[in-house]
């Protein structure tokens, strides 16, 4: 397993910058939920490496649960 690593860089403006790096799947959101909301909690923009498209267990149970049976 990689190490989930989140560097969080502060500019001179005060704007924040969050780099996650060793999380597949749209888990890195969940996980800096909190952080983003403890360094203002306002997000301008988001930009998904390819780890974000990487389908993960936790995506299949989610859509499992999102299915409709009929």
């Amino acid at each position: 397993m990689a190490d989930e690593i989140v560097d969080v860089v502060i500019r001179a403006d005060g704007k924040v910058e969050m780099h996650v790096s060793g999380v597949d799947g749209m888990v890195c959101v969940e996980h800096t939920e909190q952080l983003v909301g403890l360094l203002g909690g306002e997000v301008e923009t988001r930009e998904l490496t390819a780890d974000a498209y990487v389908r993960t267990e936790a995506d299949v149970d989610i859509d499992e649960r999102n299915r409709l049976w009929h």
